[in-house]
């Protein structure tokens, strides 16, 4: 699964988290944890729902029973939850360390999988629809830290596709 746009999605996904995990870094340290009211209670929650959501999917991909699936990502969103910027930041390059690894053991991104849920029971998914998926989650929770930022009196980052293509 090297050369397909399943995968040039993901990495605009690396992409555009990178660019705001550098963006935050460069802000007074309180913006991060700071208490708003939004979608979300502080930015690290939005980025935190952004990780542990990564975790499921990839999860789900990779063929792990929900069961499983749960577990997981209760562990290591548990492991994330008290992490500075900086440790969230390198726990999310390791994410997607793992998600290149299952990457590179694809030979099929239309390839089917499918999975169950308790509440909604079997469902058939192509793999490139679940990586499109994900960056679609992403895009909307770093609108999410965007909005937070603004009610905090700072700026966003842009991480529009476009901009990826333009790099």
């Amino acid at each position: 699964m090297e050369n397909n746009r399943a995968k040039k999605m993901y990495d605009y996904h690396v992409w555009a988290n990178q660019k705001v995990f550098e963006h935050l870094k460069q802000l007074p340290d309180r913006i991060y944890n700071k208490t708003v009211n939004s979608v979300f209670s502080s930015i690290s929650d939005v980025m935190i729902h952004l990780y542990a959501t990564d975790i499921t999917w990839l999860e789900t991909m990779k063929g792990s029973s929900y069961h499983d699936t749960v577990r997981e990502v209760q562990r290591r969103k548990l492991e994330a939850s008290g992490a500075s910027l900086d440790e969230l930041e390198a726990i999310y390059h390791s994410l997607s360390e793992e998600y290149y690894r299952f990457f590179v053991e694809q030979q099929d991104p239309e390839r089917i999988i499918i999975t169950e849920h308790p509440q909604y029971g079997r469902s058939e998914f192509v793999l490139a629809d679940l990586i499109h998926h994900v960056v679609n989650h992403g895009t909307y929770h770093r609108g999410n830290v965007t909005a937070m930022l603004h009610q905090q009196g700072e700026r966003g980052v842009p991480t529009d596709y476009v901009y990826f293509l333009f790099k």
